[in-house]
């Protein structure tokens, strides 16, 4: 082969493997704006998303902190109940021995008393105790949830 023939089939190797190259960057330059648009719709969705999710977040977390506020409130309040109970229950023992003095000093007179302490109505207050508790007790399951 001449050197004119050789310069014309590498000249024209040369343009083919050119066009291929232009060819496959263009490609590629279409897939990177593909992956681009994927990229910050991703970007744009995430930011929605928070824009969204964050107020109402904090909105339910203020509305669970004021919720247990009041239940630590009422637990309080049911903790001094029970000391007044207990407290109760010591002054009535302690009423029950002055009673055994007031009965060896005052026999007919004790009995007309006895039978009025007889006459409470033990029964309510159980039962008012009860409802105190299957009020408060569905409140304390519902908050255990929590922990």
């Amino acid at each position: 082969m001449s050197e004119i023939e050789n310069n014309t089939v590498n000249n024209s190797s040369v343009t083919s493997d050119y066009s291929e190259l232009v060819r496959l960057n263009k490609k590629m330059l279409f897939y990177h704006r593909i992956v681009m648009l994927a990229v910050v719709g991703i970007f744009l969705v995430a930011i929605f998303s928070a824009c969204i999710l964050v107020p109402k977040a904090e909105a339910a977390l203020d509305q669970v902190n004021g919720m247990v506020a009041r239940v630590e409130s009422s637990l309080d309040l049911l903790d001094e109940m029970s000391n007044g109970l207990k407290d109760m229950s010591d002054s009535m023992t302690d009423t029950s021995e002055d009673l055994n003095k007031l009965v060896e000093e005052n026999g007919a007179a004790l009995s007309e008393t006895m039978k009025s302490i007889s006459e409470i109505d033990f029964e309510g207050l159980n039962k008012a105790i009860k409802d105190l508790q299957d009020t408060v007790g569905p409140l304390a399951s519902f908050f255990g949830r929590f922990n």
